[in-house]
Parts: C-alpha cells; sequence; structure tokens
C-alpha cells in the first residue's frame, strides 16, 4: 500500500516503500541497499530461467495511447490528459483508465511496465523492433520483410528450442500485420523459411478443421510424396521453388500429424460461457483460441486482431479518437485480456505462460486539434509507452518504471524493446547472448538487450 510522509517543510513524498514499489528508489541507487535490491533480483531472474512454456504476445498494433490505458496522468494540463479518468485497482495505489474496470480487479495478477523507450517512430520499423527485439537497419522508415531480417521470437524457439511434439514453434492468430509490407518482424529472417511463424487465418483454421477427419493411411501416404520429393531435392537445391514447396508440404503435414492441435482451432467445443466471458468478437475469440494453443505446446503464439475484419487498430491520429477508445478499443481489449489472464490462473498455466500486452510504441503526451469537450488524436510516440505483464516468472501486482508528468519520457528505469525480448527469451529458457549461424555461415547474435531482472 502506498503512503506518504511530510518534510520539515511540508512537501509531501513517498515512503521508501512506496518508492520501491513503483521503481523510484532503484533509479537514485542508495548504496548497499541498492547493491543487495540488484544481488535479489539477480538470483531471482536465475530461478525463473525456462519458467515460460509459452509466451502470447497479445499485440495492440497502431500504438495505444498510455494516458488512456496503463499511465493515465489526472493532473495534467485538459491537452494532454484527455477526458477519460483513472480508476483504483485491486493493487493499493495503483490506477488504471475507467474502461477497463475488468483488468482494474486483476492487477493483482500483473506488472505494469511504463518505461519502454526506443526512437523509432514508423510502425513498420516499430513493429519488426518489438517482435524481433531489433531496431530495424532504415529508421523511422516503412520497409518490406527481407531475408536478411532478424527473426521473428517464434522463429528463435523454432531454431534453438523447438516443441517436442509436431506443433509448430509459432503460430500467428488473427492474421498477419502490416501484409503490404510482406509481413515485417514476422518472418524467419535470416533463419529462413522453415522456422518461420505458422499464419493462422480464418480460412486456414477452417481448411485445417476440414482435414481433421483424414485417416492415418491418408497421412502417410501424403508423408510419403514428400519424402520422396525431399530425395529428389539434392540435384535441384538450386531451384528455390521446388525447396520451399516441399518445405511448407512438410509443415503442412507435421501439423496434420500433431496430437490435438487440429482439434486445438475448434472453438465449439468450449462452453458457450467460456465464448461468452471472452467476448464474441474476433479479438476475444482469437485469445481464446490462444489459451487452446497454449494447451496443446505452442511454444509462442502472436494474437492480432486487425483489419480487414479485424476491429481492434491502435493508429489514432485525427479522428475522435476518445469516441473509438470509448467503443470498441478499450472495453474488447478489456474483456478479453482479463479473460485470457483469469482462465490461464484457473487452469494452472499463468505462471508458466508469459503474456504480453503491447503495441510498436505509444501516442502523443498531448492531443491535436483540441476542442472542449476533448476530441482530436494523438500522433506515433515512441519516447515513452507501457506494457502489461503477466505470467510466465513475471512478478504479481508490481509497477515497473516511471514516466515523467506527461507520460513523454521515462523517469526511472529506462528499457528497450531488446530488453523485453531478453527477457522473454530468458523467462523461455534461451541464453540471450547466444549465437547462432545464418544462412550464409556467419555468426548472428540473437538479442542485443538485457534482461529486466526487476520484473523477476
Amino acid at each position: 500500500m502506498l503512503s506518504f510522509h511530510t518534510d520539515k517543510g511540508g512537501s509531501v513524498g513517498l515512503s521508501r516503500r512506496a518508492m520501491l514499489r513503483v521503481g523510484g528508489l532503484g533509479a537514485l541507487g542508495f548504496g548497499a541497499g541498492a547493491t543487495a535490491q540488484r544481488a535479489a533480483a539477480s538470483g531471482a531472474a536465475d530461478a525463473k530461467r525456462g519458467r515460460a512454456r509459452s509466451i502470447v504476445f497479445v499485440t495492440l498494433y497502431g500504438g495505444p495511447p498510455q494516458t488512456e490505458t496503463f499511465d493515465m496522468k489526472p493532473q495534467a494540463p485538459l491537452e494532454a490528459r484527455g477526458p477519460f479518468k483513472p480508476i483504483s485497482t485491486n493493487n493499493p495505489g495503483v490506477q488504471i483508465c475507467e474502461h477497463l474496470p475488468r483488468l482494474a480487479t486483476l492487477a493483482d495478477r500483473y506488472t505494469l511496465a511504463r518505461s519502454f523507450s526506443h526512437s523509432d517512430t514508423a510502425h513498420a520499423a516499430s513493429l519488426y523492433t518489438h517482435l524481433t527485439g531489433w531496431p530495424h537497419r532504415l529508421n523511422n522508415q516503412n520497409s518490406p520483410a527481407s531475408p536478411h531480417d532478424n527473426p521473428h521470437y517464434g522463429a528463435l524457439v523454432s531454431r534453438l528450442k523447438p516443441p517436442a511434439g509436431r506443433v509448430p514453434a509459432c503460430a500467428i492468430v488473427g492474421g498477419r500485420i502490416l501484409p503490404q509490407f510482406a509481413g515485417i518482424g514476422q518472418t524467419g529472417g535470416f533463419l529462413g523459411k522453415m522456422h518461420a511463424p505458422w499464419m493462422l487465418s480464418d480460412a486456414s483454421r477452417q481448411q485445417l478443421l476440414s482435414k481433421s477427419d483424414l485417416t492415418r493411411v491418408r497421412i502417410d501416404a501424403r508423408r510419403s510424396l514428400v519424402e520422396a520429393l525431399q530425395s529428389k531435392r539434392r540435384g535441384l537445391d538450386r531451384e528455390r521453388e521446388v525447396e520451399n514447396f516441399s518445405t511448407a508440404q512438410s509443415r503442412a503435414l507435421q501439423l496434420l500429424g500433431a496430437r490435438g492441435f487440429i482439434e486445438a482451432f475448434d472453438l465449439g467445443r468450449e462452453p458457450a460461457k467460456v465464448r461468452d466471458a471472452y467476448g464474441r468478437f474476433p479479438l476475444g475469440q482469437n485469445m481464446l483460441l490462444a489459451r487452446r494453443l497454449v494447451e496443446v505446446g505452442v511454444p509462442v503464439i502472436q494474437v492480432s486482431d486487425i483489419p480487414p475484419g479485424g476491429e481492434q487498430h491502435w493508429d489514432l491520429h485525427y479522428a475522435n479518437i476518445f469516441e473509438r477508445l470509448k467503443n470498441p478499443l478499450l472495453p474488447r481489449l478489456d474483456q478479453s485480456v482479463a479473460a485470457l489472464l483469469r482462465d490461464l490462473d484457473q487452469r494452472g498455466l499463468l505462471e508458466e505462460t508469459l503474456v504480453i500486452v503491447g503495441g510498436e510504441f505509444g501516442r502523443t503526451p498531448w492531443i491535436d486539434h483540441l476542442t472542449d469537450p476533448p476530441q482530436g488524436g494523438r500522433q506515433h510516440w515512441p519516447h515513452c509507452y507501457s506494457m502489461l505483464l503477466a505470467g510466465g516468472g513475471i512478478r504479481r501486482g508490481e509497477v515497473f518504471g516511471k514516466s515523467d508528468e506527461l507520460s513523454a519520457y521515462p523517469a526511472s528505469h529506462k528499457v528497450g524493446p531488446w530488453d523485453l525480448g531478453a527477457t522473454l527469451l530468458h523467462l523461455g529458457g534461451i541464453d540471450p547472448a547466444t549465437t547462432v549461424e545464418d544462412r550464409e555461415g556467419h555468426r548472428r547474435l540473437i538479442c542485443r538487450g538485457s534482461v529486466i531482472r526487476e520484473l523477476l
């Protein structure tokens, strides 16, 4: 619980315990106490290495505004704070947006990180950084995916710690983000197509379900055909199309033979009340599918819900963003994420499932085209933004880092998306200092960040 003290001059400040809770004391470096804290954090991090069997990326493409979600500034000027009010959570002293009431009741199960920062303002390049942990080589530009890109986190898992069963190492639920840029950040990159995330669209889900009754004889026959094709590859290794065809067919057969994998896509097996709890809208049902994929052992799941067909698009510029946030963005995010956290926890899966909720950047701390009542939009802002982190070894009921009075820049514990990458790799049982060989035989470092040990 937050408490306050007054000094001799009458000014009010946070107690030492409260400052520790919100991350203030660590930034000030109080001698031996801070050293002891760092040592304890290091020990906790080592103990939690490999805790996360699955990682769920709830990818809020477009950049959700930190000031209307997890880092509200009710004392800021009108042109900065907007019309929404903060509400208290079940974590004393911590507040979030009034349009996230379900998540407010679960604040003791997650940590809010309020000091993420980088410098890239382009959607494609920033999404690449969010999903690979590396700055894009062309800063502040929307460039297409390249075979020389760094791989998606799921591709690293495919290469370094593939699942024991036939399930894919990574599935993208709800559609690949930014297909016009060839799915930047969501490919195998320099590891190749064999390790690329498996993209699950509604069409592919229906196709898999239609084949769920294939007999073992038919599956084995198809596997024999693919093996025969692969035996011819030595003389055709320069024919890229044949190689890609064979790879795609092999991966398809692998999925057909995975125990319980195809059945996971049949949401009709879920009780109606469970489907209702997640929400009968695309994001909610995608989140439910993510939980089912966790249960069958898929290590990395990227969840999105983007146009066409989707609704959770957070690129809010000059329209009246507050109406859009009020309905449907915040309520649907609130319902689906709360349902996922509660469901995972009740099933005993949250402690081994890392859930990451956030976008590629935040929004400007000021409102453009301000009116009274406030209308207008917020622009791209990578310099300070927030994320919700839960499970998989993440501390519960904490706030990490602190932003300034406008949520414009980190005031303490500034971290980058590459540090989140190091943290999730560590929790997934992969050493962030690992190097891998690319297709040209060069050794490549998989991560440039440092584990955020205070989160663990």
